[in-house]
C-alpha cells in the first residue's frame, strides 16, 4: 500500500461515502499531495489535520460542512491472466444457458424487430433465413442476436440486436461490395440531409444525438471502387461529446435511391453523471507528475479539455512496463472494467525527443518520447487511462 492509499483508508474512517467535509481539509491535502518530497512527513501531518478538524466539528454544534464530498475510488487494478486458459476459465460458457435466455428477448421478437428496421431503410419484403444467439466478445456478460437474410455468412443483409433490450446495434449490406453500380454524385449538404433523414427514420432523435462529422471515402474491393459517404452523430452531455453514445451511417446513392453499407448504433447504458470536482490546474499537475515518473524528457506543451472516456490500462502498462498483452505469445492479458467517466484529458507533448537507437527496445522509446493523453477522473483525481497521440 502506498502513502496515497493509506491516506484514503484513514480518511474513510472519519467520513462516509458522499458525506460533505470541510474545504480546509481538502485544500490542505491537495497542496500537500503536489509536494512529492518527504511523503512520510506529509502523511503524518495530514492525519493530524484530519483528526483535529473532525474533533472540533464533533464537539461544536451548528457548524455547516462546506460543499465538498468524499467519493470512492474508481480505478481498480486490472485482473492479470498469464495464459489463454486462465482467461477462458474466468468467462461464462460460450453457450448461453436456458436460465440466461429467460431474461432475453425471443427469436421471434428479434425477427420482428429486424424486419421493421429493414422496412424503415427501404428493404421491404425481406425473409429471415438465419438467426443465432451469440455471446458478446466485448462484454461477455452480454449477448446478441445475429439475423441474416441469407444462409451464408458472406452474403445478404445482416443485423445485430442486443438480446437484452432489443435495440439494433449494427447493420451491414454484405452484397454491396460485390455490385458494380453507377453512383450519383452528391454534395456534402445532400449527404448531411440523407444522414439526418436516416436518423429521423430510425427514430433515434429520442437519444438527442448531434451531427458530429460528415465525410466521404473511397472504398475498394476486388478492383471495384465506391465512394461512400459517412456521417457520425454523438450524444452531448453537459457540452461534452460522448463517443460511446453514437450513431454512424455509411451509404451511396444510385438513381436517387439511398443504399446503405453499414449502420452502427452504440449506446452506453450507464449515465455519465460523475461531477466535475477536480479543477483543470490540479488535473494538469497530476498528469505532469505522472509523466515525470515515466520520462525525464522536457514537456514542451500541455493541452487540457473535459472529455468522456473509458477506463483503460494504458498508464498502468507504462508504469509496470507491460507491453505484451497477448497470452498466446507469452504476454499477460489485462482485464479491466469498462467504466465510462467524465475526465480531464491532458495532452502532453515532447519536441526534444531522444535518439531512437539508444533504447534497448521500441517500447521503452515510446514510453519516454511519444506524445500522449492522460485521463484524470474529474471527480476523484485518479489517473484512469490514456493513449499515445502519435505513432512510432
Amino acid at each position: 500500500m502506498d502513502n496515497y492509499d493509506e491516506i484514503d483508508n484513514f480518511f474513510f474512517q472519519y467520513f462516509k461515502d458522499y458525506q460533505e467535509i470541510p474545504n480546509i481539509i481538502t485544500n490542505g491535502i491537495e497542496l500537500a499531495m503536489y509536494n512529492r518530497k518527504n511523503q512520510y512527513g506529509i502523511l503524518t501531518l495530514i492525519k493530524k489535520v484530519i483528526i483535529s478538524i473532525v474533533s472540533i466539528l464533533t464537539l461544536a454544534s451548528g457548524i455547516a460542512f462546506a460543499s465538498y464530498t468524499v467519493y470512492k475510488k474508481i480505478w481498480k487494478e486490472p485482473q492479470k491472466y498469464v495464459t489463454v486458459d486462465d482467461y477462458s476459465n474466468s468467462l461464462p460458457f460460450e453457450e448461453i444457458s436456458e436460465e440466461e435466455k429467460k431474461s432475453l428477448i425471443t427469436e421471434n421478437d428479434a425477427k420482428n424487430i429486424t424486419l421493421n428496421f429493414l422496412d424503415k431503410l427501404g428493404y421491404e419484403n425481406q425473409t429471415i433465413n438465419r438467426i443465432e444467439l451469440k455471446r458478446s466478445y466485448n462484454q461477455v456478460t452480454n449477448s446478441y442476436y445475429m439475423i441474416k437474410t441469407d444462409f451464408s455468412y458472406e452474403k445478404g443483409l445482416m443485423v445485430l440486436i442486443n438480446s437484452k433490450n432489443g435495440e439494433i446495434e449494427y447493420f451491414n449490406d454484405l452484397d454491396l461490395k460485390y455490385k458494380e453500380l453507377q453512383q450519383d454524385v452528391i454534395t456534402e449538404e445532400q449527404a448531411k440531409q440523407i444522414a439526418y433523414d436516416t436518423y429521423q427514420k430510425l427514430e433515434l432523435n429520442k437519444n438527442n444525438y448531434e451531427l458530429y462529422s460528415v465525410k466521404k471515402d473511397e472504398y475498394v474491393f476486388e478492383n471495384n471502387t465506391k465512394t461512400l459517404w459517412g456521417a457520425t452523430f454523438l450524444k452531448k452531455e453537459n457540452n461534452i461529446y460522448n463517443k460511446y453514445e453514437n450513431f454512424s451511417v455509411a451509404f451511396i446513392v444510385v438513381d436517387n435511391k439511398v443504399i446503405y453499407d453499414t449502420i452502427n448504433i452504440s449506446t452506453n447504458t450507464e449515465e455519465i453523471n460523475n461531477p466535475i470536482i477536480i479543477q483543470k490546474e490540479s488535473a494538469i499537475e497530476i498528469a505532469k507528475n505522472k509523466e515525470s515518473e515515466l520520462t525525464d524528457i522536457e514537456i514542451t506543451n500541455i493541452k487540457s479539455e473535459l472529455s468522456i472516456e473509458q477506463m483503460n490500462t494504458f498508464v498502468y502498462q507504462l508504469e509496470n512496463e507491460i507491453y505484451n498483452t497477448d497470452p498466446n505469445n507469452g504476454g499477460i492479458y489485462l482485464d479491466i472494467d469498462k467504466v465510462t467517466r467524465k475526465v480531464w484529458k491532458i495532452t502532453i507533448e515532447h519536441n526534444n525527443k531522444k535518439d531512437f537507437n539508444i533504447y534497448p527496445n521500441p517500447n521503452q522509446y515510446m514510453k519516454e518520447n511519444l506524445n500522449k493523453e492522460i485521463y484524470i477522473d474529474a471527480t476523484t483525481g485518479e489517473i484512469i487511462g490514456g493513449k499515445f497521440t502519435e505513432n512510432l
